[in-house]
């Protein structure tokens, strides 16, 4: 770019004024979109903060509301909604999700993942709660006679003992990493294993498979057929 009647010196600050009128309209161009009227119906509904939410909803595709099951295994309009993500993507959209959502009043969990057959799904709710959350969307293994009440006790005593970060859970399985590891991965994968068979019998195919991924992944991940 030339720069008539203007001597070297002024060139580069003129270069430097154009580049930050660039870099201003690309800023502009990618603009979070509003929500649909759907979707702003549904955070109107359950009070959540729209700013947050529209950040939120630029993440994915679509919200939806949550179902929860109540204890006699009912679904009911849950306080929290579903954002629907292209598949594959639940791990690294619920990330950034976090990210936005941090000092916030509300969290997000990975709620489905559909292994690429499907759009994968994200629960944002109220709260940062992982109890209330598997409480909410009902968390169990019944095929095993594992109920509510058991995955929340068992929950309770990873959680006292190694420190869990929920990462997910849906109506029968649940994901959390540790802070303070097991010292015996193989003596955790036994008790994982009693506790959830399904890990092992349909996944690693022995408990000593199962201790290399549990330590792999530095947590937990169960679920029932």
């Amino acid at each position: 770019m030339t720069f008539p009647n203007q001597d070297s010196s002024f060139a580069p600050a003129c270069r430097i004024v154009v580049l930050v009128g660039i870099l201003l309209t690309a800023a502009c161009a990618v603009r979070t979109p509003p929500l649909s009227e759907s979707d702003s119906a549904l955070v109107e509904t359950l009070g959540f903060d729209a700013a947050g939410m529209t950040r939120v909803r630029g993440q994915g595709e679509s919200f939806e509301r949550l179902q929860g099951l109540s204890e006699d295994y009912r679904q009911y309009p849950a306080d929290g909604m579903i954002l629907f993500v292209k598949p594959n993507r639940g791990r690294a959209v619920l990330g950034r999700i976090r990210g936005l959502l941090e000092d916030s009043d509300y969290s997000a969990y990975l709620y489905e993942q559909a292994f690429g057959f499907g759009p994968d799904e994200i629960a944002i709710v109220r709260g940062d709660n992982a109890l209330t959350f598997l409480t909410t969307v009902g968390t169990n293994g019944v095929n095993y006679n594992v109920m509510r009440e058991d995955v929340l006790a068992r929950y309770k005593v990873w959680d006292n003992k190694y420190g869990l970060n929920l990462q997910g859970a849906g109506l029968d399985w649940l994901e959390a990493t540790f802070d303070n590891p097991p010292d015996d991965w193989l003596v955790f994968a036994k008790e994982v294993y009693r506790f959830c068979p399904d890990v092992v019998d349909q996944g690693a195919g022995d408990v000593g498979a199962l201790a290399l991924e549990l330590r792999k992944g530095n947590g937990v991940y169960l679920w029932w057929d």
